[in-house]
């Protein structure tokens, strides 16, 4: 009997859920737990966000409201208008003419037309030209001429002094024309050099673009003086190179005056001067170095 019992106690084993410190249950509770705790976070943070989202657009909307109705004003310091006492005592004040207008107004006034018979007409009419005649004849007699004597009745001066005036007008308009400065399109009869072909022939080739084998045209603008001579050199265009040898010989220049109106006047001038090389030279200067 004693070992029956030892084998019986030996194979029972006692349940899990007695025994056991950590199982099933306990996870069971755990979970439930932390699966609660974390929900509750994540509303927390959600809530937390959409209500953030929610304030910053109302804080756009506040600003965008402001900006609208922002104004700006300016104020400015207004004279203040006269009272009514003072605009009575203007409406009030003599208006002070001078008697020089009064005069006049008076003269105009004696110059209105008043009905009169046909026979007090005809005399005043008479009368008035008689006038005239004796005012006219007065004023003659008692003007001398440049030699001293009494002009005789007949004798007009307005005609001597309407061709001193005419020809003061032309001496004017001469001296304004020869200081002005023209161009050539602006004149009647342009400048025309007279001795370009010499000039020409008295430039040099500057040794630097014959080294170079440098070409070009070079166009100079020049100030033609009344007389035809060269005054100043103006622009220059081109290579630069041939710069100097034009400036130095360009004053040689000599024109036909340019002309506006009959009379000699200034103008400025585009003269070209072209630099070539002729081949020949280049053959020469061969030969004397192979040599």
């Amino acid at each position: 009997m004693t070992a029956t019992n030892n084998t019986n106690t030996g194979a029972y084993m006692e349940p899990v859920n007695v025994n056991m410190k950590y199982g099933a249950p306990d996870l069971k509770k755990k979970y439930n737990k932390y699966v609660g705790i974390g929900l509750i976070i994540a509303l927390i943070i959600h809530v937390t966000l959409i209500t953030a989202y929610g304030i910053s657009i109302l804080i756009e909307q506040k600003a965008k409201e402001r900006e609208q109705f922002s104004r700006i004003v300016e104020f400015k310091e207004l004279d203040t208008p006269p009272s009514a006492n003072e605009e009575e005592n203007l409406n009030q004040m003599d208006v002070q003419v001078p008697q020089d207008q009064i005069a006049s107004i008076r003269d105009l006034g004696a110059l209105i037309p008043e009905p009169v018979a046909r026979e007090k007409a005809d005399t005043t009419t008479i009368k008035a030209l008689k006038d005239l005649e004796n005012l006219d004849e007065s004023k003659q007699v008692g003007k001398e001429n440049k030699e001293g004597r009494d002009l005789e009745l007949g004798e007009r001066i307005p005609e001597k002094i309407e061709q001193k005036v005419q020809e003061d007008t032309k001496i004017e308009k001469k001296t304004v024309e020869k200081t002005k400065v023209y161009q050539t399109f602006e004149v009647e009869q342009a400048p025309v050099a007279v001795n370009l072909g010499e000039v020409r022939a008295s430039m040099r080739y500057p040794e630097i673009a014959r080294s170079s084998n440098i070409e070009g045209k070079v166009t100079v603008k020049v100030l033609v003086s009344a007389s035809g001579s060269v005054e100043s050199v103006g622009g220059i265009s081109g290579p630069e190179v041939f710069y100097n040898e034009v400036r130095d010989k360009v004053m040689n220049l000599q024109f036909t005056p340019a002309k506006q109106n009959g009379v000699p006047v200034k103008c400025w001038v585009s003269v070209p001067f072209s630099f070539t090389l002729k081949k020949q030279q280049f053959k020469k200067d061969e030969d004397k170095e192979k040599e």
